[in-house]
This record gives C-alpha cells, structure tokens and sequence, in this order.
C-alpha cells in the first residue's frame, strides 16, 4: 500500500481521523511483516536442520 498518497490525500481534504487510522494501519502492517519475516526464516532454518539429518 502507498501510505504517503493516503496521507497526502486526507491532508489535503483535513481528514485527521483517517490520518490516525492510516497511521494505525500502516504500523499493524509493518508489525505483521516482521511477523512473517521471522516465521519465515524459522521455517527456512527448520527445513535446513530437518535436511541434515536425514
């Protein structure tokens, strides 16, 4: 998603509650990423341990 024109857009219009909720959004998602970034990488390095001992 391309917060900055969701930003640029409300303030624009003076839409400070969907200013609050973009920035609301934005930081789940940015949470949620790293989230899968580090469950990824668990999976990656179980996959590999799993590998090694076959």
């Amino acid at each position: 998603m391309d917060w900055d024109s969701a930003k640029k857009h409300c303030t624009e219009r003076n839409w400070q509650w969907s200013l609050t909720l973009i920035s609301q959004a934005q930081k789940e998602m940015e949470e949620l990423e790293k989230k899968v970034k580090k469950m990824e990488d668990q999976q990656k390095a179980q996959r590999l341990y799993n590998a090694c001992n076959y």
